[in-house]
C-alpha cells in the first residue's frame, strides 16, 4: 500500500515507536504493556498516510494517462504534417513522452 507521511508525522511516529519500545522493555515479556493510546495514535497516523498516498497515486496515474494521450495526439499530428509543423509536433511528442517517463518514475516510488 502506498503511504505518504509529512515530516511532522514521521517525527511523531518515531517518538511513538521509542515510547512503545520503552514501555515494552519496562513490562513483562509475555504481556502487552504498550499503552493503547500510543497504538491508537500510531494507527491514526498510518491511516492518514495511506489515504494521502493513495490519493497521490491516483493523481499521478491520471497525469500519466493525460501525458500518454497528449503524446499520441502529437504523434498523429506529426504523421499528418510536413515541414516545420512536423518538426514542432515531433518536439511536442518528445516533451510529452519525457513527461510520461518522469511520472512513471514518480509512481515507482510508491511501490
Amino acid at each position: 500500500m502506498p503511504s505518504s507521511f509529512t515530516g511532522a508525522e514521521k517525527r511523531r511516529m518515531a517518538w511513538l515507536i521509542l515510547k512503545a519500545g520503552k514501555q515494552s522493555m519496562a513490562g513483562d515479556r509475555d504481556v502487552d504493556t504498550i499503552d493503547p493510546r500510543v497504538k491508537a495514535e500510531m494507527e491514526r497516523i498510518e491511516a492518514r498516510g495511506e489515504a494521502r498516498g493513495e490519493a497521490e497515486v491516483a493523481a499521478l496515474r491520471s497525469r500519466l494517462q493525460q501525458a500518454r494521450t497528449a503524446a499520441a495526439n502529437a504523434k498523429a499530428t506529426m504523421r499528418a504534417a510536413s515541414g516545420k509543423d512536423r518538426a514542432e509536433a515531433r518536439r511536442q511528442m518528445h516533451d510529452h513522452e519525457r513527461a510520461a517517463r518522469r511520472i512513471e518514475a514518480d509512481l515507482r516510488r510508491y511501490r
